[in-house]
């Protein structure tokens, strides 16, 4: 329930980043989206095998950190913006709301994976019931005759930008739940995470694709639904924003720590400053700055998981 929460945000549950990564490369995305299953199964594994090592790393160098913080900022931004758009119109709900998610990513911040596995067994699972029926209402049958950009080495790369995009942060939070686990957990874990994910990600590409008016949208399953969908996707998509949410602000937390901040700086850095950022919208940050964020999350995931250690002398 941690992993599919640290990947099933905003841009995931709105339907927004399948649109950007895969669905708009026609009918190839298909193969995309089964290569994702076995990279998800591979990074998560990993994640959980080499977390102890990639967290000695990252505690180490302040500046693996500022790149962490820089990425977990633009990603809580997008949560923000995602929140802001499902929330009722009402000004009065929508300080409510606010006060109420700023006292629990307090919580989080200090107490951590306990708190965050305890969110997302109440959360995910609601959320991915709802995210089916809302797929299903929308499902208007495979297109295969989509033809938009056959581009396959463009896919390929936008698929490679996606995994990186989803894990850059959220391995930090996966290597530190792996760190009590056993082998067989690990490989449990990893196997079944990857399969509830693809599939969704699979089941959406199918709607999108057969309702190719939604893929320019901000958010393409918030678009297509009307009526009581509406309210299941808003609630999936506000689900999706928080859960992801508390782990990025954890993890900022816990980085911000190593530079010596206040409470309050911590607070100010991982919670106020992206809940600005948030107000260039959801759309353009997706779009614009998710691509930079992979960029800088491949950097820092080849390096603290995948680099060798240099011994200390």
């Amino acid at each position: 329930m941690i992993v599919i929460g640290t990947v099933i945000g905003s841009g995931f549950a709105s339907g927004k980043e399948i649109a950007v990564f895969f669905s708009r490369f026609g009918i190839v995305s298909y193969f995309f989206i089964a290569l994702t299953f076995f990279a998800f199964f591979t990074i998560i594994y990993a994640f959980f095998s080499l977390g102890e090592k990639a967290l000695k790393k990252l505690e180490k160098s302040r500046f693996f950190s500022i790149i962490c913080i820089i990425i977990s900022l633009i990603f809580t931004s997008s949560m923000f913006a995602g929140t802001i758009n499902v929330l009722p119109e009402s000004v009065f709900l929508k300080i409510c709301f606010a006060l109420i998610l700023l006292v629990v990513c307090c919580r989080v911040s200090k107490r951590g994976v306990p708190m965050l596995a305890k969110l997302n067994n109440l959360l995910i699972p609601a959320t991915l019931v709802c995210l089916l029926i809302v797929l299903i209402s929308n499902f208007k049958g495979a297109n295969l005759s989509v033809n938009i950009n056959q581009n396959a080495f463009a896919g390929l790369f936008f698929a490679v930008l996606y995994w990186v995009l989803n894990f850059s942060i959220s391995g930090l939070v996966i290597a530190k739940t792996g760190l009590e686990m056993t082998k067989r957990q690990k490989v449990l874990a990893s196997f079944f995470s990857s399969l509830i994910l693809s599939a969704f990600l699979l089941l959406t590409n199918f709607v999108i694709l057969s309702n190719p008016e939604s893929m320019q949208q901000g958010m393409p399953l918030v678009f297509l639904s009307s009526g009581v969908m509406s309210v299941l996707i808003k609630f999936v998509v506000f689900s999706g924003c928080i859960t992801t949410l508390f782990s990025l602000v954890f993890t900022t937390a816990e980085t911000l720590k190593r530079f010596n901040f206040s409470q309050k700086a911590i607070y100010f850095v991982s919670i106020i400053f992206p809940a600005a950022l948030s107000l260039f919208g959801f759309g353009a940050i997706v779009s614009l700055l998710y691509p930079f964020a992979s960029v800088l999350g491949f950097f820092l995931l080849l390096v603290l998981f995948f680099s060798p250690q240099k011994n200390s002398s």
